[in-house]
């Protein structure tokens, strides 16, 4: 047999089909079989592939390279140039905080005592009252001097004059004596002005009080009516610290709205701040306030609208009683200016006022929004007056809006007004008017003004009519001189005189206002001490304390 040939079991062995000869492999004619050396090129490939897939992006390199820098310059470079400067950066600061300090006494001393309680005041608003919309809207304001060293005189007459509040307490009013309440001013008639209280509310203080008592017009009589007066409203009190014009006691002439406590408690609190009495000043007084106030902030509505005040307000009572309220949080407040509580609700309540005032006429009536009558609006001015003077936010807008308002009611000229646009005026009305146009801003010898206070003080204060008698009584009282000192005499003395002196209703006045019904004898009574609280309750706009005379005025007769 051949060398080369194969037994059968070798041929069978090699032959196998599981195990293909060379020639089967290299088989041109078999496509179907893998190439080694292309297997291993596309391994290369995509591993080559994934490697270049796994190279992070030249923006995150970037982004560890700046965290690598800033780390170096933070750990590093910076506590390495500290500690090398050490000496230098302690010699800088010292040096700044030096000059720092030197610079604010410096300040301190030469501003004058008026500048630096002004900055005092700026320093102690809250961040949120600093966004105060103020507009160029001019408001009158009575200027006083901040305190005795503003005035050149002997430390004999700062002695008497500090020494006035020693004396007398309210409850010596009460004497029928006219000397009793009386003040050496006297010595006074030289300086520039007397010292009280800077500001609309310097009449309140102690000393205030009588000055103004004497100075304006008032009288022993007049002030022991006041106290008489605030005893009963003090006797009637709710427990909960509210009033009710339907709960009056055994005096008769309740009001039908018994519902309106919020309208009832501000009108009877704004008697005892009139006065000067707070919830924090000791006194007769004081727990009667606290109380009073304590229940307004209770019932107060807060929301995004602001603070609505008007409770469970009856018939078209409203925003009467939103603007009666109003007035007497922010008079609260200017007499206590520490109170965080009232100043937060003074400026919601001054809030909700703005929102409610009808943006075409520029007024307010019984609800939010409505065309504005002159009644209404009245009391929303006298309560955004009174937010102004205690240093209350006011939205310079409103204000304007309120003067084109009182534009479209005015008639001759502005001299007078009516309740609505397309009607004719009245005295009521011409006597809110005319107060609304000093509060916003007319000058004493506006010709309209002169003209409207002569023709109410030819009307004179009318018997019943307390609502007349206490808007003019103002106007005239800011306004001075003979026509103030004529009508005074009337409107004093009829008070006086109307006052019911005995039984449950002593102290107060009856019913007798043509818009009694609502209010009753609660209405009549306020309004009736509110008048005879006029000689220091608000400083006259136009004049100072001192002046005697309105020597800067013509003369006016009241025929």
């Amino acid at each position: 047999m051949h060398e080369n040939s194969k037994s059968p079991s070798e041929l069978t062995d090699d032959a196998s089909p599981d195990c293909p000869s060379e020639e089967t492999v290299r088989t041109p004619d078999a496509p179907n079989q893998p190439n080694d050396s292309s297997i291993l090129k596309k391994v290369e490939q995509r591993s080559r592939q994934k490697s270049r897939r796994r190279k992070p992006p030249a923006w995150a390199i970037k982004v560890v390279a700046f965290a690598v820098g800033t780390r170096n310059l933070v750990c590093v470079t910076i506590p390495h140039l500290i500690r090398s400067r050490k000496r230098e950066i302690t010699t800088a600061t010292v040096s700044f905080l030096v000059h720092l300090c030197a610079g604010l006494l410096l300040a301190a001393w030469l501003l004058p005592q008026q500048s630096k309680n002004e900055v005092l005041q700026l320093i102690g608003v809250r961040a949120d009252d600093e966004e105060i919309l103020e507009q160029p809207v001019e408001l009158a304001e009575v200027v006083q001097p901040a305190d005795l060293e503003d005035l050149k005189v002997d430390s004999t007459m700062k002695q008497m004059l500090a020494e006035l509040d020693k004396g007398q307490q309210r409850a010596e009013m009460d004497s029928p004596e006219p000397e009793e309440i009386m003040v050496p001013l006297e010595e006074l008639t030289d300086l520039p002005e007397i010292p009280f209280i800077k500001g609309q509310f310097g009449g309140r203080s102690e000393a205030g009080r009588r000055a103004a008592v004497s100075i304006y017009g008032g009288s022993a009589d007049s002030e022991k009516c006041v106290n008489l007066g605030l005893d009963w409203l003090q006797k009637i009190q709710q427990p909960d610290g509210s009033w009710s014009f339907g709960k009056v006691g055994n005096a008769g002439q309740p009001g039908a709205f018994g519902a309106t406590d919020m309208g009832a408690t501000s009108m009877a609190l704004l008697c005892f701040l009139g006065a000067g009495n707070t919830h924090n000043e000791k006194g007769k007084y004081q727990e009667t306030v606290f109380k009073g106030l304590k229940y307004l902030l209770k019932n107060a509505e807060r929301g995004a609208s602001g603070a609505d005040l008007r409770g469970n307000a009856q018939g078209n009572s409203g925003m009467y009683v939103q603007g009666i309220a109003t007035i007497c949080i922010c008079e609260a407040y200017a007499l206590e200016k520490d109170d965080k509580d009232l100043r937060r609700l003074a400026g919601d309540a001054v809030k909700f006022i703005e929102r409610a005032q009808n943006k075409v006429d520029g007024g307010w009536r019984y609800k939010p929004g409505d065309a504005g009558d002159t009644s209404v609006v009245g009391w929303q001015v006298m309560a955004l007056q009174s937010a102004k003077a205690g240093r209350v936010r006011v939205l310079g807008e409103t204000l304007r809006d309120a003067k084109t308002f009182l534009n479209s009611v005015e008639s001759n000229d502005g001299a007078m007004y009516a309740y609505m646009p397309g009607e004719g005026p009245s005295d009521s009305m011409t006597a809110v008017g005319l107060l609304c146009r000093m509060y916003l801003g007319w000058k004493r010898d506006n010709p309209a003004l002169k003209t409207g206070v002569e023709h109410l003080a030819r009307v004179g204060p009318r018997r019943g009519d307390i609502y007349y008698n206490y808007y003019a009584t103002q106007v005239l009282h800011h306004w001075g001189g003979d026509l103030w000192n004529q009508w005074n005499l009337r409107m004093r003395e009829e008070l006086v005189s109307s006052q019911v002196k005995e039984g449950p209703g002593a102290g107060s006045w009856d019913a007798t206002d043509p818009h009694r019904s609502g209010g009753g004898r609660i209405y009549q009574t306020t309004l009736s001490i509110l008048t005879l609280e006029v000689y220091y309750r608000h400083l006259p706009i136009y004049r100072r304390f001192d002046d005697k005379l309105a020597d800067d005025a013509p003369e006016v007769s009241a025929k």
